[in-house]
């Protein structure tokens, strides 16, 4: 890589061969020389600086396999819904009407959405309450065992003569999908006054579900609301009857699937965002749309936020019964260990996903021991991604991918396409107009599996990895974006795939919304370096001396567009099998040219997320979509 750089003597190369981190660093440093004093002013500033980054290593005891032990610092987790025994049959398929199925196998499981949420929380280390009625009987002291079993408070379950337990009936088919019919029982007997103010003292989050009645729901979300706890509203089993409006004004976050999303908008859902937004509209603070293999999408007024399964937890499902309760018991854990809402979605992920694996509801659940998670609070949210006053606009990003299909896809080119939630607004356009006859033989380079999947999905052709065919145009999004039109990207780590795809492209455009803007790169979003595995540590102690940055490894098994995110001990694997290590800067980076040809030269990193602009006015192409919809053409 150094070799781009003119060989030169004299005192500055020998100044920086003297502070070079290393001999290799030292050899390219003394070819920097032939720049002028005024470009190495900079370096002269970096070389200075000696602190190193250190990884923290976190000793402690294994948990016990029933759960995992509550950290005294710990918010609680309140889950008003119902508790139930679950009677599971597998078959081969699902019967007919009037059709009778010889079963392979019989459980009797402990389940109910707010039995197995409450469980999914507790599993993972968080102190968890619970109000729920059960029958006098023995269902009901079985499900009171549990609770106590797995450490949940049920000082608030209350015992009822009027009815039994609640009982669900489920059958499991040989792909692992799943049918039940519910017979609620003492569950339609929980009250309003069943939910007691003092049941949120000490708590951040609240979990209520549709197996409960709605006016105990509206009592509970109240109560929660007036004590600013965070209200999450689980609209299942989808509702039979329209829900009073004022539970909407309830919702700090709505999480449904798919058929309900269908069922709570009355109409077929083709575009996901568009069809979360009708549901922003009647006073939602946010939608939260879990769709299954595809992950989650989170909407929110100001922008959108995807999150896709880990190729490594993709596979058949054994059984998915109670995967939406693990997603949302870990959702809650971790907004309650400190997380944010966007930051919790990958680990969310992580445990439904872990969940299909294995057969029953709470039986499949994990323990934080059981997924290797590190107990390790989040790194700070990035300001540009998730800052209170500069959030992202759906409208903003829409319109800027508009127009960039509008002005630069034709029919018969070739489309490089990046990744995040902007251009996957390119991505379902160019489907429709291909499925309409406005485009026609559009082929597509992704820069990234998660792009490539989302592309098949949407039934775009993918160019073969051994063509050297000319793509014409690529499309992406960015992290940041100055005002010279330098980008700095790499949230979702395809740092790698990004360079290559935009090398081969005649024309690059790069789209966001108003909100990606900065004069501070490095600061609003930190700088990603794709790094070898070899060595990281290594490698991630030379890129902190050489940039005077805060350098951290980015953990988990996905980021979420979030670097840093600590979801897990693991360290984040690219496409490409390397690690992240991202940059922290305390002052806005000078000179992009500058750093980014320092990160190129040094040994260990792969890649990284600076695009500096080019020479030429037209690259890249940066359109900025506001909230207004209006889109500006940067120059």
């Amino acid at each position: 890589k150094s070799s781009r750089w003119a060989t030169g003597t004299g005192s500055v190369a020998n100044f920086i061969y003297k502070h070079a981190v290393d001999a290799q660093q030292a050899t390219c440093c003394r070819q920097i020389a032939a720049h002028q004093r005024t470009q190495l002013q900079p370096l002269w500033e970096l070389s200075r600086c000696r602190q190193s980054s250190r990884i923290r290593r976190h000793s402690q005891k294994q948990p016990k396999r029933s759960r995992t032990p509550v950290a005294p610092h710990k918010m609680a987790v309140v889950v008003v819904g119902s508790a139930n025994v679950d009677l599971v049959v597998n078959s081969p398929r699902f019967p007919k009407p009037g059709e009778t199925l010889i079963g392979s196998r019989f459980e009797q499981l402990f389940g109910g959405k707010g039995a197995n949420q409450a469980a999914a929380a507790a599993l993972l280390g968080s102190p968890v309450r619970v109000v729920m009625r059960v029958g006098r009987d023995d269902l009901g002291q079985a499900t009171r065992k549990n609770f106590e079993r797995l450490g949940i408070d049920a000082n608030r379950v209350v015992d009822t003569r009027d009815a039994a337990t609640g009982v669900a009936l489920i059958t499991v088919d040989s792909n692992g999908e799943n049918t039940i019919v519910v017979a609620s029982g003492a569950n339609a007997k929980l009250t309003p006054e069943d939910v007691a103010e003092t049941v949120f003292d000490g708590a951040s989050v609240i979990l209520t579900q549709l197996e409960v009645p709605v006016s105990t729901n509206i009592a509970a979300l109240r109560k929660a609301k007036a004590r600013k706890v965070l209200t999450v509203f689980n609209a299942a089993p989808a509702p039979t009857s329209p829900l009073p409006d004022e539970i909407w004004k309830l919702c700090d976050v709505l999480c449904v699937n798919e058929p309900e999303l269908q069922l709570l908008t009355g109409r077929k859902v083709e575009n996901d965002s568009e069809a979360c937004g009708e549901l922003l509209k009647r006073g939602v603070g946010a939608v939260l749309l879990t769709r299954g293999r595809r992950g989650c999408l989170l909407v929110r007024e100001q922008g959108s936020i995807s999150c896709s399964v880990p190729e490594a937890l993709q596979s058949t499902p054994v059984d998915t019964t109670g995967a939406g309760d693990a997603f949302l018991g870990a959702l809650a854990h971790l907004v309650a260990s400190g997380s944010t809402l966007e930051a919790a979605l990958p680990g969310a992920v992580e445990v439904a996903s872990t969940s299909v694996r294995r057969r029953g509801a709470q039986a499949s659940y994990p323990t934080a021991a059981d997924l290797g998670w590190a107990k390790r609070p989040p790194a700070p949210p990035s300001p540009t991604r998730f800052g209170d006053s500069r959030r992202p606009s759906v409208a903003g990003a829409l319109a800027a991918a508009t127009e960039a299909v509008d002005k630069f896809v034709a029919s018969g080119s070739v489309v490089g396409i990046g990744c995040g939630s902007t251009v996957d607004h390119c991505v379902q356009l160019i489907a429709e107009r291909l499925a309409s006859g406005a485009l026609r033989d559009v082929t597509a380079m992704a820069t990234s599996e998660a792009t490539e999947r989302r592309l098949r999905e949407f039934g775009i052709p993918l160019l073969p990895p051994d063509s050297d065919k000319a793509v014409d145009v690529a499309l992406t999004g960015c992290d940041g974006v100055s005002s010279s039109k330098d980008v700095v990207k790499g949230g979702k780590g395809a740092m790698l795939r990004e360079k290559l795809v935009r090398a081969a492209a005649s024309r690059w455009v790069v789209i966001c919304d108003e909100c990606k803007r900065s004069e501070g790169l490095g600061v609003d979003f930190p700088v990603p370096v794709e790094v070898a595995p070899a060595f990281h540590q290594r490698t991630l102690r030379r890129l902190a001396k050489l940039t005077g940055a805060d350098a951290r490894l980015r953990l988990g098994l996905a980021p979420a567009g979030r670097p840093g995110s600590d979801m897990s001990g693991k360290p984040f694997v690219t496409d490409n099998g390397n690690y992240v290590v991202d940059l922290f800067f305390s002052e806005p980076l000078g000179d992009v040219w500058l750093m980014a040809s320092q990160l190129d030269a040094c040994p260990g990193a792969v890649e990284h997320g600076l695009f500096p602009a080019s020479m030429r006015p037209d690259d890249p192409v940066v359109l900025v979509g506001g909230s207004d919809g209006g889109v500006e053409r940067m120059e």
